[in-house]
């Protein structure tokens, strides 16, 4: 079985390119993550949405909610309404299968004006260590976008990379480590390999220190490049810790701008150690960088990887079911 526990879902009008895209990589069930909620310009639709897809598909499709921050955007006031903690309870309530949170991305970071280890996050992720409910959090963004001229062609030509106005890398990871310290137990998985892909003696010291920890490989194609220099490292890494790691791909990005290739992509890494080139994408390319050198893993370690562990950290291998008649109403307010 393959489980992709990273993917994006822009709309009903998407289902099936959706569906087409997971059965074309060979996925069986993946899991909808739900962004923010900040401000007018976010869609506050898109929880609805996903929740749609998994009352169509219940034995195939997870959710993991997401957060609506709307009530730190209130003028006037002096102590915005954002009842973070009422969010998640709703969110298990309605028979999701975890949280997704955006807030440690540097321009969500920015928007929201909050620490990750600040009183706005701390009875959040309080209740998260004590339920266990699991928790995909992005935090950072790859090293290179806070340099205009390391940032790769693809984001160069998009104009993505942050200036002096955004928290720097090095101030949010010093947030995120000091929100782990608080909450060791804390059900994580971090997405994009934590940003460290370039640093495996780091991911792997942060993996020894929390044994709730885990990372997936949904791309930001910087990481294949960053294995791809040192394979054998690479290979050494994911058999040690194969136990830790979760296939995902964010497909399904940007209202699903992203190419339907990105999971050949992570799979073909992966499987095999052949020589390939990046697939056209418009997240991931035009990409002058040497192409891909894939690190073969054996059996064992690719059954963890694309399902054992999103299972063991679920607590069961099926999505949880949901209460037909709350996700009922809230699809019928939403217009789907």
């Amino acid at each position: 079985m393959i489980i992709d526990c990273h993917v994006h879902f822009g709309g009903v009008d998407l289902h099936d390119k959706m569906l087409a895209d997971q059965e074309r990589t060979g996925v069986d069930r993946f899991n909808i993550v739900v962004t923010p909620v900040l401000g007018e310009a976010s869609d506050p639709g898109k929880f609805a949405d996903a929740l749609w897809f998994k009352r169509r598909h219940p034995d195939s499709v997870y959710v993991f909610g997401g957060l609506d921050y709307t009530g730190l955007f209130d003028a006037g006031r002096d102590d915005p309404d954002v009842p973070l903690l009422e969010q998640l309870e709703r969110i298990m309530a309605l028979g999701c299968d975890g949280l997704k949170m955006l807030c440690g991305k540097p321009d969500s970071r920015k928007v929201i004006g909050r620490p990750l280890d600040g009183v706005l996050f701390e009875p959040l992720l309080a209740r998260l260590e004590e339920t266990r409910f699991p928790l995909l959090w992005h935090i950072g963004d790859p090293p290179e976008f806070w340099n205009p001229e390391a940032v790769p062609l693809w984001a160069k030509q998009q104009n993505w990379w942050y200036d002096a106005s955004f928290p720097t890398k090095q101030q949010i990871d010093h947030e995120a480590h000091a929100a782990f310290e608080k909450h060791p137990g804390l059900n994580l998985i971090l997405a994009h390999f934590f940003f460290l892909s370039q640093d495996l003696a780091a991911a792997g010291a942060l993996l020894d220190a929390y044994p709730n920890l885990h990372f997936d490989l949904a791309p930001g194609v910087e990481m294949y490049h960053n294995f791809t220099r040192r394979p054998d490292e690479a290979r050494a890494f994911f058999v040690r810790y194969a136990d830790r790691i979760l296939y995902g791909t964010d497909i399904g990005a940007g209202r699903h701008c992203t190419g339907p290739r990105r999971g050949w992509m992570v799979r073909h890494w992966l499987e095999t150690a052949e020589e390939f080139e990046v697939p056209d994408d418009p997240l991931m390319t035009p990409d002058d960088r040497p192409p891909l050198q894939g690190i073969g893993l054996d059996a064992d370690a690719l059954e963890k990887i694309y399902a054992g562990n999103f299972h063991r950290i679920l607590g069961r291998t099926e999505p949880a079911p949901l209460d037909s008649r709350a996700v009922d109403e809230l699809i019928a307010k939403a217009g789907l």
